[in-house]
């Protein structure tokens, strides 16, 4: 997790720092100042999306503003919307066909397995003195004899 690209640890070790040079009086009035002006900002954000959306709508646009400051799990899910939405032209022909691919190997597949299963397994040959010609890597005689 990362808050204006400071990670955990960084995160952490700033606040012991603030924490050893302010002392806890000190960062408990921050801590409130803080939560103060986050609020103003929240308030404001909330202000004006709602002047926004007032004034798209009368203008006739179709467009639905967030009501809350945009977090980052918001953001990626936007995003993440938005190219599955841009992509779906691309990728649904692709999967139809690769459905289709898939279907027509199977019933190959299928039609060799029957036909394999109809072919007798081929005898060895045997040689001239009636023992069967397994090769020369088996120990037999080569043809040459």
């Amino acid at each position: 997790m990362e808050i204006l690209g400071v990670g955990g640890a960084e995160f952490v070790a700033i606040l012991i720092i603030m924490l050893v040079v302010a002392g806890p009086k000190r960062m408990i009035q921050w801590a409130y100042i803080l939560g103060k002006y986050t609020a103003k900002v929240r308030a404001m954000w909330t202000e004006s999306m709602a002047y926004l959306q007032k004034e798209f709508d009368a203008a006739g646009l179709d467009v639905e503003l967030p009501k809350e400051p945009p977090t980052r799990r918001s953001l990626n899910r936007q995003f993440t919307q938005q190219i599955n939405k841009a992509l779906s032209p691309v990728t649904k022909p692709i999967k139809e066909v690769l459905d289709e691919t898939t279907a027509e190997i199977s019933q190959i597949k299928k039609q060799t397995t029957v036909a394999d299963s109809n072919v007798a397994a081929p005898k060895p040959q045997a040689s001239s003195n009636g023992t069967p010609d397994l090769g020369t890597w088996s120990g037999g005689k080569s043809g040459d004899s």
